[in-house]
C-alpha cells in the first residue's frame, strides 16, 4: 500500500468529502491512492455525477515504486505539470533523460513526449494536466506499429 510520509496518520481508509456551493473539501485516502482511480483525484474519467468529474483539469497524487516503468507517450492537447514531492526518479522528456529529486518539476506542452525510465528511490509525485480530455494520451510505440 502506498504510504505518504507527509500525511502520516492522517491517511484515511476512504475519502471524506464536504461539498459547498462553490467548493469541495476532501482528503487523500487509501482508496484514492490504491483503488480504481490509482491516485487520480479528479478528471473526465470519474463518473459524470461525481463531484470529481472534471473536463477542465486532472490532478494526480501517485507513489511510484522502484519497479515502475512507463511507455513513451505524449498528450495531444493537454498541458502537464509534474512535481516530485519525495524520492528520486528519472524521466525521459523529449528524448533526454533527467533525474528529478524533491522540489524539481516540469511543464510540458501538448505533443511533448515523456515517460518514466527509472524510479531510483520510491517517489511521490503530484501531476496536473489540463484540460481533461478522453483519448488524449498517445503511445509512441503504438503509432510506430500503425505505419
Amino acid at each position: 500500500m502506498a504510504k505518504l510520509k507527509f500525511l502520516g496518520k492522517n491517511l484515511q481508509k476512504k475519502k471524506l468529502t464536504k461539498i459547498g456551493e462553490h467548493s469541495i473539501v476532501s482528503n487523500i485516502s487509501r482508496n484514492i491512492l490504491n483503488g480504481p482511480m490509482r491516485g487520480w483525484i479528479c478528471g473526465h474519467f470519474y463518473p459524470k455525477k461525481s463531484v470529481f468529474h472534471r473536463k477542465d483539469i486532472e490532478i494526480c497524487l501517485k507513489v511510484l515504486e522502484t519497479n515502475t516503468k512507463e511507455e513513451e507517450h505524449f498528450h495531444l492537447c493537454s498541458f502537464e505539470f509534474l512535481i516530485v514531492l519525495d524520492g528520486e526518479v528519472e524521466y525521459c522528456i523529449g528524448g533526454k533523460k533527467t533525474k528529478m529529486k524533491p522540489g524539481m518539476f516540469y511543464f510540458l506542452e501538448p505533443g511533448s513526449t515523456e515517460f518514466i525510465s527509472k524510479v531510483i528511490k520510491k517517489t511521490t509525485i503530484l501531476a496536473v494536466r489540463l484540460p481533461s480530455i478522453p483519448n488524449n494520451k498517445i503511445f509512441i510505440n503504438r503509432l510506430d506499429k500503425k505505419k
